[in-house]
């Protein structure tokens, strides 16, 4: 059953059930008159018990949708952090009841609570880029969590990195269209990866970008790996760089390996930093939930 037709199934339902009581008064109605014939009134007899089975199919048929709903789409959600800094974060745009959600970091799995293994749990990796951490890493620690727990391991589903979530270009785009100039550029910082080739994660945020603010210049650069940052900046036609971090939280990176407004001058720019695109998420879903 698809999630969607629920509400259809359940509408059909209260109007089966409306049509039988209005049905039913409507025969008690006619049955009171007098003057009625004993055929008419053993039909109207008929059509009193019918609005009856029918009203029962209703009641009957909303509880078989209510439990096969219950029953299919019953799930629990991990929402699993690098550290703690990043544990209160949620998935953008899913809806999560509170009683079935669990949070976690890598450095307490084995000592915080974990989703029983009665249902599905969706595992929701808050992390920026796809790769060891957040594939063959964390579903080993979540494995081991479950047994050194004595527990059993769930159907574990795991979803895609927050850094691939399209809320992240539009919460980003939202904050940078009012700075946005003739001379305005953005530059975003990634943090790069030993795999063999980089992540995908800051590349799609790049390309959503330049399509929510068509027109500006988007550049990508890494802190720890080609092309560096610094590099790419000196390279913008912009005069003017917004530097975006393509990062979770504020960290070593963001005080460390970030250019500098020193740098930009050298490089014949200046440059104006933006708050980390986790930040600017929730201030994006701040400001659209009230």
């Amino acid at each position: 059953m698809r999630r969607h037709l629920l509400p259809l199934l359940l509408l059909t339902c209260a109007l089966m059930f409306a049509c039988a009581v209005t049905g039913s008064v409507y025969c008690g109605l006619e049955l009171s008159d007098p003057a009625l014939s004993a055929e008419r009134a053993a039909h109207l007899r008929k059509l009193i018990y019918f609005h009856f089975g029918l009203a029962q199919a209703a009641v009957v048929g909303t509880g078989v949708i209510l439990y096969l709903r219950h029953r299919r789409w019953r799930r629990y959600y991990l929402v699993v952090s690098y550290n703690e800094r990043g544990v209160n974060l949620n998935p953008p745009g899913i809806r999560m009841p509170s009683a079935r959600v669990y949070r976690c970091h890598l450095g307490n799995l084995s000592s915080t609570e974990l989703p029983p293994a009665t249902a599905p749990v969706l595992v929701y990796p808050m992390f920026m880029l796809s790769g060891h951490s957040s594939g063959i890493k964390l579903e080993s620690a979540l494995t081991a969590a479950y047994a050194a727990q004595g527990r059993t391991s769930p159907n574990l589903y795991f979803q895609p990195v927050l850094g691939a979530s399209p809320w992240l270009a539009k919460a980003a785009a939202a904050h940078i269209r009012p700075l946005l100039h003739s001379d305005t550029g953005v530059l975003v910082v990634a943090h790069g990866s030993k795999l063999p080739e980089p992540p995908p994660e800051p590349a799609l945020f790049c390309r959503r970008l330049r399509e929510l603010l068509p027109g500006a210049e988007v550049a990508l650069s890494y802190f720890s790996q080609h092309p560096e940052c610094t590099e790419v900046l000196r390279d913008m036609h912009a005069a003017h760089v917004l530097l975006l971090p393509f990062l979770l939280t504020e960290g070593v990176h963001t005080t460390r390996d970030l250019p500098t407004a020193e740098i930009a001058a050298a490089c014949g720019k200046t440059l104006q930093r933006l708050p980390i695109a986790a930040a600017l998420l929730q201030s994006y879903d701040t400001s659209h939930n009230r």
